[in-house]
């Protein structure tokens, strides 16, 4: 007979282990299941038996629909509620009568039968007697469904018992089989236990020998060297090499987290050169006004009003004055909504100054959005590129509504100017969207700028759409949330 070598002596052992494993749970897994089906069965009977209460109430209540209104739609429903009581009670009467005899649910039964027998022949005719007899009716069954009802405190006792009973049954039936289990089990242990014990005699114990033999060998020949690969060799040399292969792997993982690190750093600089760029962009705009062209041309305002003593004039002065003096404000400034409003309504002034009624503004404002926060320089820049390369050649009309809709402010600035090619359109849409970022060139740089500052605090609450059609001119539409109190996002 072939003896079996180590690994196939492992492998016997462990194959009937997992085989007795197998079975012991087989046996726990099948009792829970026997178990779980008896007590569903019981609580499926109990819960027919209160069902059908409410079934009878049901038939009831169609038939009393069907008894005032004589319609065929209330027939049908009461026809079919009774079809459904008559199937639930013989189905009870089966599945109950099948374990054994209740008395009280018999009664049920022929009580429902009766109910049945009263309400089918209205049913079935389509002409059943008058109004008084259908209601006469009606009444007669509403009898029987009030001593149906009260019949329960008879049927409910009964249920309780025979609950009770096929509980008993029940747990003795779980005794016999825990008894089994218990049998089973400690059959298995004893099959485990012998075969622990065989693999320590055929496997463990010739190791041992092995080893005392080796370890007398070398004592007794020092000068003798011999390589013996047994299994337990090969396994200890595997396991030295898989120490060598993980120190190898978390050398490498140590040097992949030095340069997933040094990623991040480069992205955390990447994003501050990004901040810093779109900071310089405002800045650059701001830049546009210079302080002394600002000063100078409020001296000349105010000697041509003093030569003059025009109060238009003045009140010019003091449009471009505050215009100026709101211009000059840090590009982290966060603005209300009147304050954004008043600058525009002073840029206004001045165009309407320079451009006399060439250039016709019309500006409607919702008092509601006073107190909303917006980025400082965000009206005025949209209104200004309007003028720009819309109607400073060509005259026209710029309208702006500012209003308040659903926890939202709507933003509208709308010209009759020149309009846009829809391939610039495309791409001003696609800057917008995040999916282009050239797509707005340094003549747009108050739009881009705009677009850029309103998503730094607003982030994908800012909505804004760009529809042009050349020669009738351009519509810019921003939604911003309404809020009271905004800081920058980045």
């Amino acid at each position: 007979m072939k003896k079996l070598s180590l690994k196939g002596k492992f492998s016997f052992c462990m194959l009937g282990i997992i085989a007795i494993f197998f079975a012991t749970a087989g046996i726990l897994l099948g009792m829970q299941y026997y178990t779980r089906d008896r007590l569903g069965d019981l609580v499926d009977r109990n819960n027919r038996v209160y069902e059908l209460k409410t079934t009878v109430s049901e038939v009831l209540s169609a038939y009393k629909y069907y008894s005032v209104s004589w319609d065929e739609d209330d027939r049908k429903a009461t026809k079919e509620a009774l079809e459904r009581l008559q199937a639930d009670s013989a189905s009870l009467r089966h599945i109950i009568f099948e374990d054994r005899y209740i008395r009280e649910i018999d009664d049920l039964c022929h009580m429902i039968e009766s109910l049945c027998e009263q309400i089918e022949p209205a049913v079935v005719s389509d002409a059943y007697g008058t109004r008084e007899e259908r209601l006469q009716a009606y009444d007669e069954a509403a009898y029987t469904v009030q001593l149906i009802e009260k019949y329960y405190n008879y049927v409910y006792p009964a249920m309780e018992q025979y609950s009770n009973e096929a509980q008993d049954e029940l747990n003795h039936e779980m005794k016999v089989v825990s008894g089994i289990c218990i049998l089973a089990v400690v059959i298995f242990s004893l099959s485990i236990l012998g075969m622990v014990i065989w693999f320590s005699r055929d496997v463990i114990r010739p190791i041992s020998a092995l080893s005392y033999k080796a370890a007398t060998y070398r004592s007794e020949n020092e000068g003798y060297r011999k390589e013996n690969k047994d299994e337990i060799r090969q396994l200890t040399d595997l396991f030295e090499e898989m120490l060598v292969r993980i120190e190898d792997q978390m050398g490498q993982m140590e040097l992949n987290m030095k340069l997933q690190l040094e990623l991040k750093q480069q992205r955390l600089e990447k994003v501050k050169m990004e901040k810093l760029l779109q900071e310089s962009e405002i800045k650059a705009l701001q830049a546009r006004i210079n302080p002394h062209f600002m000063f100078n041309t409020l001296n000349s305002i105010a000697q041509m009003a003093y030569l003059e003593e025009a109060p238009s004039t003045e009140q010019m002065i003091e449009a471009v004055s505050d215009y100026f003096r709101y211009n000059l404000k840090d590009i982290h400034h966060v603005a209300t909504m009147a304050d954004e409003v008043k600058n525009c309504r002073d840029y206004i002034y001045i165009q309407q100054i320079r451009f006399g009624k060439r250039i016709r503004f019309d500006l409607q404002y919702d008092e509601t959005t006073a107190e909303g926060r917006i980025p400082a320089l965000t009206l005025q820049p949209v209104i200004e590129n309007a003028i720009v390369y819309g109607l400073a050649i060509r005259g026209g009309e710029i309208q702006i509504r500012i209003q308040r809709e659903e926890g939202k402010i709507v933003i509208v600035i709308r010209d009759n100017g020149c309009g846009m090619e829809e391939e610039k359109q495309r791409l001003i849409q696609s800057y917008i969207n995040g999916t282009d970022k050239t797509g707005i060139h340094s003549d747009s740089i108050g739009l881009k700028n705009v677009i850029d500052r309103m998503k730094a605090f607003f982030k994908e609450e800012f909505v804004m759409e760009v529809n042009s059609t050349p020669e009738k001119g351009t519509e810019i539409r921003m939604m911003i949330p309404y809020e009271e109190s905004l800081c920058i996002g980045y």
